[in-house]
């Protein structure tokens, strides 16, 4: 009966992961009702949430479409399969998440101690870092017209944030989706063949690593999610190749799922939607918790073979990038009708100006993180005061 539900957890994952817009919360909210209880919600959730982890990619860099999770990965990975390495950088963001759980599981005494002796700190420690990110966001630029535009964007990018609070994936979707497609389609690039041969260097272990301590960190805040982990050390590693970034994306979106359980287990909070079911469907016992990391590490492997070979199957199809463009943004469309209603649709339109302004002005496109850092910022503020 196990096995039925790590396949069907697999398996969810897998059709989740493909679909932008149709994330595991979804499935978490819609099986809520379902008497589905202890062992089987235990290792069909954590199956489904893993294998997303790693299948998310997939839409994101071969069609710019990304989920809330895996945007910070969209650019260099497009520009990647713009130029014909679209399986190199899926194999990347694999590699990352495949380090990131069997390293979790090395680091889980040290981690659950960690949090026992350091949770009170948190709170004062993640503001701090967020107003240096901002200076640093805001400040790094050249020129002091630039500088003036990005803190433009970042002001635009926060009211946004605050007045479309339940819709971060069509602000997403239009900062680093829509947009991205739009300049695409307009400017066309040369068509490449997809490449598939990789070369996986042994330093992107480092990269790997410091994405499973981005991941344990956001693991343990609310409100601070693996995209905004990742704008902060790329913030802070200036000089981070597209090819390192990429694995550094894929550990952390992978590893702050998996840390997601045991702070669960530890400190009875829940930072999504699958944990939040399993709040509510299984009882807290060793056992429970020893059955939950295997089930994990088995669904990583899963995972990542899954990914790689939909990729290769994608990259030896012929792709016309400006025709799919424009099915992805239909596709985006009716999905944030579907998911958001019309005021989702108001939020994509804003953020797919706010987008195109970005590109056309030359500003890094992290400057649109405004929306998730700066109202982040305050409510760790507000907590404090």
């Amino acid at each position: 009966m196990i096995l039925l539900f790590l396949l069907g957890g697999i398996l969810t994952g897998t059709i989740t992961g493909l679909i932008p817009g149709l994330h595991s919360n979804n499935v978490a909210i819609i099986m809520a009702p379902i008497s589905l209880f202890g062992e089987n919600a235990l290792v069909f959730v954590l199956s489904m949430i893993i294998t997303q982890s790693f299948v998310d990619f997939i839409p994101a860099i071969f069609f710019a479409a990304p989920e809330t999770s895996t945007f910070e990965g969209v650019l260099p990975g497009h520009r990647m399969f713009l130029q014909g390495k679209g399986f190199e950088a899926i194999t990347l963001t694999v590699f990352g998440g495949v380090i990131a759980v069997p390293i979790g599981i090395l680091c889980l005494p040290i981690f659950n101690l960690f949090l026992e002796i350091n949770k009170d700190r948190f709170l004062v420690i993640i503001p701090i870092v967020l107003i240096i990110t901002i200076i640093i966001l805001a400040f790094s630029e050249k020129s002091k017209e630039k500088v003036l535009l990005t803190l433009f964007i970042l002001f635009a990018t926060a009211t946004q944030g605050y007045f479309f609070t339940e819709q971060i994936f069509p602000l997403i979707a239009g900062y680093f989706g829509v947009a991205t497609i739009i300049h695409s389609v307009k400017n066309p690039p040369a068509k490449k063949v997809q490449e598939t041969t990789v070369q996986v260097k042994t330093n992107y272990v480092i990269d790997a690593l410091q994405g499973i301590l981005g991941g344990a960190i956001v693991s343990i805040i609310p409100g601070i999610g693996s995209n905004v982990a990742a704008a902060i050390i790329k913030t802070f590693k200036q000089k981070i190749k597209p090819k390192n970034y990429l694995v550094l994306v894929g550990s952390i979106n992978t590893s702050n799922l998996f840390f997601s359980f045991p702070v669960l287990f530890i400190l009875n909070k829940a930072r999504n939607g699958g944990m939040i079911l399993l709040n509510e469907k299984i009882f807290f016992t060793s056992q429970s918790f020893f059955l939950g990391i295997v089930i994990m590490f088995l669904s990583c492997g899963f995972g990542a073979i899954i990914t790689l070979v939909i990729a290769k199957k994608v990259s030896s199809f012929h792709i016309d990038s400006k025709k799919i463009g424009i099915l992805v943004i239909i596709f985006l469309i009716t999905s944030i009708f579907a998911f958001n209603g019309v005021i989702g649709l108001v939020a994509l339109f804003f953020s797919t100006a706010t987008g195109l302004f970005v590109t056309v002005h030359k500003i890094k496109r992290s400057s649109c993180l405004g929306a998730l850092i700066i109202p982040a910022l305050f409510y760790y503020l507000f907590i404090l005061i």
